[in-house]
Formats: structure tokens, C-alpha cells, sequence
């Protein structure tokens, strides 16, 4: 009997063994499951990035490894490219910083000339329809010139990338005389494109030029008050990108001429 007992007590040991490794194999990393693979840049968002000092510290230490003269070749191209990976890491995330630190500067300000060109786009298409009614051609392509332009401004405003620090269209240095100087549009698209102008005169003009043109190209759209989705087009962060910006001014010049005296009220 003791003998049939200790056997049975052995049978019993091996199995639950057995039964345990079979489990730890199955849950183990080294079964057949998929480990776990960092994803690519182009499979993360901007949210899902580390912070700037995380960021900065991986990349010095992925450096500090680098430079060791011992380090083996393969290890080498492997923290070569998490150099590379890091690198462009870091400089999304400087941007998405400062745009995020621009959107909320600016945010007042870019709410405040949005309402204003609102108000300024309803007045001009008052104007336009009183003005094709009375059938006065020449005040009617004044205020369709006066709409156009506020539509334009509109858009600037609305698609002005938070790269870089806003330019006005409603300085507060100027002085208002009155509600309806107010709600007058400011005359930089009637301006030629000068390398003579200050660096913020010519990047709002070339900004503004841009935008026209990508309304021209239907990227942007032409009656932005109307629009209720974002579309995926930002303007150029680049004060020198005036160059075809100029050349839109150009060919719009061309299309149409129109007298200087646009902007006087009724």
C-alpha cells in the first residue's frame, strides 16, 4: 500500500509540472504571439509624441552610444536610424509646441477680425445687391471688388499658419473715424509687392496674394463665411515665398482693372 501511494503522489507531481510549463509556454514571450514594434512616424499623430525633454534625453543618449568607437556594426546602422527617428521626432514636437503656444496668443485677436470681415462681407454684399439693382455698373464692380478682397482677408485669417507669429489686418496703431471706417477693408491687395516694404508689410501682402491664388485654384474657398469644415490647405510660413505670390498679383492685375477709388463709401 505505501508503495501504490507514493507512486500515485509521483503521477500527480509530474503531471501538475508539466501542466505549468505548457501554461508558461503559452503566455511566455517567447510563444508564438507578436511582440510588441514601435510605431512608425507616419502611424502616429502629434498628440501621441513625448514630451521635448524626453525627446531631448533619448536623443543624447542615443548620441552618447553612437560615438563609441567599439560599438558593433549592425547596433550602429540600428541607433543610426533611432538618431534620424528621434531627430524628426524632436522637431514635430518644437513645432507642435509652438503652434500650440501661437494658437492660444492669437486666438483673441483672430476671433475679433473674423467678426469684423464677417460684418464687413455682409455689408459689401448689401452694397452688391443694391448696386446691381439700381444697374450701375461701375458700383457694381466696386463692391464686387470690396467683396472679393474681404473674403480674401477672411481666409488669411482663418487658414494663417500658427508657425509663426500673426500679422493684423486691423493694426491697432491706426485710428477708426467712426463705425463705418470700421467696417472699411484695409487696401493691401490694391499694394504692388515691393522688396522696398518692411519685412511684416511684405509678408502680409504676399500671404494675403497667396491666398487669393489658392481661391483662384479652388483650394480655398470662395465664399469662406459659408464654409463650415476646415479644409487641409495652410499658407506658407515663409516671408520669401513671395515670388509667386507676386506673380498671382501680376496675372490678377491683367485679368482685371479696376479705378483706385473702390474703397469710397456710398
Amino acid at each position: 500500500m505505501p508503495a501504490e501511494r507514493h507512486q500515485r503522489k509521483k503521477a500527480r507531481t509530474s503531471t501538475g509540472t508539466s501542466t505549468g510549463k505548457g501554461a508558461n509556454a503559452e503566455a511566455g514571450p517567447s510563444g508564438s504571439g507578436t511582440g510588441f514594434k514601435i510605431p512608425s512616424l507616419e502611424e502616429r499623430g502629434a498628440d501621441a509624441l513625448p514630451g521635448l525633454n524626453k525627446i531631448k534625453a533619448s536623443l543624447r543618449q542615443a548620441r552618447r552610444l553612437l560615438n563609441k568607437e567599439t560599438l558593433e556594426p549592425s547596433l550602429r546602422i540600428a541607433t543610426q536610424r533611432r538618431v534620424a527617428a528621434l531627430e524628426a521626432d524632436l522637431a514635430a514636437a518644437e513645432r507642435r509646441d509652438v503652434e500650440k503656444k501661437n494658437g492660444a496668443k492669437y486666438h483673441a485677436i483672430k476671433f475679433f477680425e473674423r467678426q469684423k470681415l464677417g460684418r464687413v462681407i455682409r455689408r459689401a454684399q448689401r452694397k452688391l445687391n443694391e448696386a446691381e439693382e439700381s444697374g450701375r455698373d461701375k458700383k457694381t464692380a466696386r463692391a464686387e471688388k470690396e467683396l472679393l478682397h474681404a473674403r480674401v482677408m477672411l481666409n488669411y485669417v482663418l487658414y494663417y499658419p500658427n508657425s509663426i507669429k500673426y500679422i493684423s489686418l486691423f493694426p491697432k496703431d491706426k485710428e477708426d473715424d467712426g463705425e463705418k471706417e470700421k467696417l472699411r477693408v484695409p487696401k493691401y491687395l490694391d499694394a504692388e509687392l515691393s522688396d522696398d516694404m518692411d519685412k511684416t508689410e511684405r509678408t502680409r501682402l504676399a500671404m494675403l496674394l497667396e491666398t487669393r491664388g489658392l481661391m483662384d485654384e479652388g483650394k480655398l474657398s470662395g465664399t469662406p463665411e459659408k464654409e463650415t469644415e476646415r479644409r487641409q490647405v495652410e499658407l506658407s510660413s515663409v516671408a520669401g515665398a513671395g515670388d509667386g505670390a507676386k506673380k498671382r498679383k501680376t496675372n490678377a492685375e491683367a485679368e482685371t482693372k479696376e479705378e483706385d477709388d473702390f474703397f469710397d463709401s456710398d
